[in-house]
């Protein structure tokens, strides 16, 4: 399977804390973690080690951060010339995670927001060939736009994952396959905060499937003829930083695999389990082996 991910790249910034602080209040960090990070990378890095073939579309500075990021590419067997330095800061994400896994996320977009589309069409070949194309929404809205128009005239299915949830035309959900928000994006994007209401009403809106995560409760799917839930795995959470990432990683690897959309799902609900046992965002996504012993040891 192949896949073509157009979207962030960071340096995360990672701070766990006894709880989250509320507004105007100071709590210290116990701990200071750095390691990449960024939707788009993230999901690249998820579907790589669960088989697939990933193809990153970003853009990262001229920095320390931005060769780090590079620097890291290889393990994961992801290539980097669909990368662009530009003259900006890398990326950063600012992280605070709290004792029971819940988390809370700044971003600063620096280099991501300098991903064009005139770059975006130097890969017009690789989006063609591919099986999935898959953005989010931690780059230029404008630019996720245009590469889900690319994408769809070029016949490759688009998967949005519409983080963090801004509003796009109900013209750009016609031409997207699979939408993949959470509970909170479900809402923003639709005013619904009934899962199957919210769904119904990005179908509405154009989309033709959507899968709703819903963290330890697992996840939803509805599209014009079918509605499927499946209950996530409890498991000893301690940080949920890209757990969603991961789930989607793990969604279209076994889309990619031909599984059907409910066992594509359980699959995926595996693979965020792992993820939120770990700390951080990459270094916590497991591999393909890894969701399979998970999966096997689960079985009745």
């Amino acid at each position: 399977m192949k896949a073509v991910v157009i979207g962030s790249m960071n340096i995360d910034f990672t701070m766990d804390v006894d709880h989250l602080p509320s507004k105007g209040e100071t709590v210290p960090a116990v701990r200071l973690r750095t390691s990449p990070g960024g939707k788009g990378l993230n999901q690249a890095v998820a579907l790589a080690r669960l088989g697939a073939e990933v193809l990153m579309v970003g853009a990262v500075g001229n920095d320390a951060s931005g060769k780090v990021l590079l620097g890291n590419l290889p393990k994961d067997r992801i290539p980097d010339f669909a990368i662009k330095t530009v003259d900006d800061s890398t990326g950063n994400a600012f992280i605070t995670v709290d004792s029971q896994g819940n988390n809370t996320i700044v971003v600063y977009p620096g280099a991501n927001y300098k991903l064009d589309m005139h770059w975006v069409e130097s890969f017009k070949g690789e989006i063609e060939s591919a099986d999935f194309v898959v953005l989010q929404m931690e780059i230029p809205v404008e630019t996720v736009i245009a590469s889900i128009e690319l994408a769809h005239n070029l016949n490759t299915k688009v998967v949005l994952n519409p983080a963090p949830a801004l509003p796009l035309p109900d013209y750009v959900y016609t031409m997207v396959d699979l939408v993949i928000p959470n509970e909170t994006e479900l809402a923003l994007l639709t005013g619904e905060t009934n899962i199957v209401e919210g769904a119904r009403k990005l179908l509405q809106m154009g989309a033709n499937a959507v899968v709703v995560t819903l963290g330890s409760e697992g996840c939803f799917y509805k599209d014009a003829n079918q509605e499927i839930s499946v209950e996530g795995f409890k498991v000893n959470a301690i940080d949920s930083t890209a757990a969603g990432d991961a789930f989607i990683g793990g969604l279209l690897t076994a889309l990619g695999r031909h599984e059907d959309i409910g066992t594509a799902m359980k699959f995926a609900n595996a693979v965020g389990a792992i993820t939120v046992t770990r700390p951080g965002a990459q270094e916590s996504i497991p591999t393909y082996e890894e969701v399979e012993e998970f999966l096997r040891r689960r079985e009745p």
